[in-house]
């Protein structure tokens, strides 16, 4: 029994040195040790733009709201609403001003060194002023013509969805669809679905506010009709005639850009082929000279 009782003291011994001791002098793997340092580089880059975020909006709210006018704020904020960027119309005013400085001292520099080279930089101030609020609406542009794109096949699911029965709750037909919906589409439907809760009036006339296309705007009123109680298939099937022809002439763009794309790849090819070809003859003509020699 001692000896039972002394074998299970060793291993109980030896149980807790694996347990807390042998982890602490294991080594790390290679591996394990990289994602360790880059996780914390990550973290500390996030810590130092969190910091660099926070200064910035600190500068913009006490020095550049007397800089930005009524309607330049109003504008911006429309931007910020429509993208949801969380960032104040003083700091893009403030952005403005950086990317401006930097254009005015890479001006100085260069046209300290010569003075055309000086002149033809100093377009980098007006560029530094536009980019800012450039880039944003470019976004804007981009994200209103990805919806573009996905409403006839938001709108045909509707349609067909009403043409069976009138009694359709639209959240229903908005989440039918939301598997489906590209990245700007189904963000869009995912707001409406929010303010669907609040009614579809409301869901519908922030939609159109949202995302002023012509053929939103069309399909928002003509929902917003049906609310109200009053029959406007001949209305919807009109949209849908429209909808339907404006898919196809997006397809058929969409055909000729990638054709246009494809013949620049041909013509690139030729050119490729044609350059070699002539320098594999020039070569043979050149060995023959030399034999000949």
């Amino acid at each position: 029994m001692i000896l039972i009782a002394k074998l299970c003291a060793l291993s109980s011994i030896l149980y807790l040195i694996k347990l807390f001791l042998f982890p602490l002098l294991k080594p790390v793997s290679g591996r394990k040790k990289k994602r360790a340092r880059r996780f914390m580089n990550e973290r500390k880059n996030a810590e130092l733009r969190q910091k660099l975020l926070v200064y910035k909006r600190n500068i913009a709210q006490n020095y550049i709201r007397g800089l930005l006018g009524t309607a330049e704020r109003l504008r911006f904020r429309k931007i910020i609403d429509r993208l949801e960027l969380g960032v104040l119309p003083e700091e893009i005013r403030l952005n403005q001003l950086l990317y401006s400085s930097g254009g005015a001292a890479l001006t100085l520099v260069l046209g300290s060194a010569n003075r055309l080279l000086g002149c033809v930089t100093a377009l980098f101030i007006l560029l530094g002023w536009i980019y800012p609020v450039k880039s944003l609406e470019e976004r804007i542009e981009k994200k209103n013509r990805n919806i573009a794109l996905d409403f006839p096949a938001f709108y045909s699911m509707v349609y067909y969805q009403y043409s069976k029965s009138i009694n359709i709750y639209l959240a229903d037909v908005v989440r039918d669809y939301l598997p489906h919906a590209g990245g700007d589409m189904a963000e869009e439907l995912g707001v409406m679905l929010d303010n669907i809760e609040y009614g579809e009036e409301f869901a519908l006339k922030q939609f159109k506010k949202r995302v002023p296309l012509r053929y939103i705007i069309k399909f928002c009123d003509i929902m917003e009709t049906r609310l109200r109680g009053y029959d406007n298939v001949s209305q919807m099937v009109y949209l849908k005639n429209e909808v339907d022809h404006f898919r196809v002439e997006a397809l058929e763009k969409e055909l000729i850009r990638r054709e246009r794309s494809n013949s620049r790849i041909q013509w690139v090819l030729i050119i490729v082929l044609f350059v070699y070809i002539v320098i594999y003859y020039l070569f043979l003509v050149m060995d023959s000279l030399e034999m000949f020699q």
